[in-house]
């Protein structure tokens, strides 16, 4: 977690708007959006943001305080206790969405054996062992036989999209062209400059697909059976 990230959870947990934040500090609230979003690495505003939100300044590199502040805050920094909610590293991990539950989304058979995702979650299931301490980790409600036996109709599909595919491993392929978001679940047989060599189970079949049509590859790494 980023010091910037520190700042957005801190206000968060106070339940602060960045509107709020901003008066308090005396700043615009583009500003401090800017910086929850990590898109300011120092500012001269930090030593009063910081006490605003009854942080300690020992959470941030002193990099982050514009230089004419470094000698001083590094020199005297405040001495105070963290917020209780600080206190719990599973707080932190929760907040950055490292541990709990991840969202699962619902599809439709969309022929050929692609499938239909829908945009939003319908709820979340609780994030297996395969997915402790990743972010953006998510689950899918797998529809269709072209994959059985390896994943049955109704199996839960538990996806990591940081976690580089390897040739036979099977990944949910994305169509970045198509307007509804289409998907595929493949086993990755190899890939060419332009095209991704895919198979599947039912019937047994090998065919490559296009990576200007299919640009985002993520892989499966656990499933639920139904």
């Amino acid at each position: 977690m980023s010091w910037h990230d520190i700042i957005r959870e801190a206000r968060k947990a106070l339940n602060m708007s960045q509107s709020a934040l901003a008066a308090r500090v005396g700043v615009s609230q583009p500003l401090i959006a800017r910086l929850e979003a990590g898109q300011i690495q120092s500012t001269e505003h930090l030593p009063k943001i910081v006490d605003a939100l009854s942080l300690d300044h020992n959470l941030f590199p002193a990099e982050a305080f514009q230089r004419f502040h470094i000698e001083q805050v590094t020199r005297a920094r405040p001495k105070r206790d963290l917020p209780e909610f600080a206190k719990d590293p599973a707080y932190w991990a929760t907040a950055a969405g490292l541990i709990g539950e991840v969202p699962l989304y619902a599809s439709a058979e969309g022929g050929d054996g692609a499938l239909i995702i829908e945009r939003d979650p319908i709820g979340t299931v609780r994030r297996p062992p395969e997915l402790q301490g990743v972010k953006d980790g998510y689950a899918i409600y797998h529809v269709g036989e072209s994959m059985v036996p390896e994943f049955e109709p109704g199996d839960t599909l538990y996806i990591n999209p940081r976690l580089t595919a390897l040739i036979n491993t099977t990944c949910v392929f994305y169509n970045t062209s198509a307007e509804e978001p289409r998907a595929m679940v493949k086993r990755l047989k190899g890939e060419t400059s332009d095209e991704w060599r895919v198979a599947q189970h039912n019937p047994p079949l090998t065919f490559s697909i296009s990576k200007a049509d299919w640009g985002i590859r993520h892989r499966v790494i656990a499933r639920y059976m139904r």
